[in-house]
């Protein structure tokens, strides 16, 4: 196969930003399916990509820990929240209770004057 600009064809693994060979130098043939003409080599690099794919997931698994951990505590905001709102009701509701009776007990110690 012939390219224009051979420096186009890369060999190596493109790993974190950077273009690698094999550690120990192993390489993989690629052919041409149609007509089996060498196109090149590849770098085997299958371990560090392999144990990179683990870390990603091992990242990925803390992660959606740590999101149900922050969604568990969001849930017990809204529900202390809530029984705020209603304890804060209740205490306008007594409030109101308590300006009628005091108006009532003012009505009523009004009528005791001599």
């Amino acid at each position: 196969m012939k390219l224009n600009d051979p420096t186009l064809l890369r060999q190596q693994a493109y790993i974190n930003g950077h273009w690698c060979d094999a550690d120990d130098g192993r390489q993989v043939e690629v052919c041409d399916p149609a007509n089996g003409e060498r196109l090149g080599s590849v770098t085997v690099r299958i371990g560090e990509i392999d144990g990179m794919n683990q870390s990603v997931a091992t990242a990925t698994e803390e992660q959606t820990s740590v999101v149900e951990s922050i969604n568990m505590d969001i849930n017990e905001i809204n529900m202390l929240n809530q029984e705020g709102v209603e304890n804060l009701q209740a205490t306008l509701r007594a409030c109101s209770d308590l300006e009628q009776q005091a108006g009532r007990l003012k009505h009523l110690v009004g009528t005791f004057r001599i």
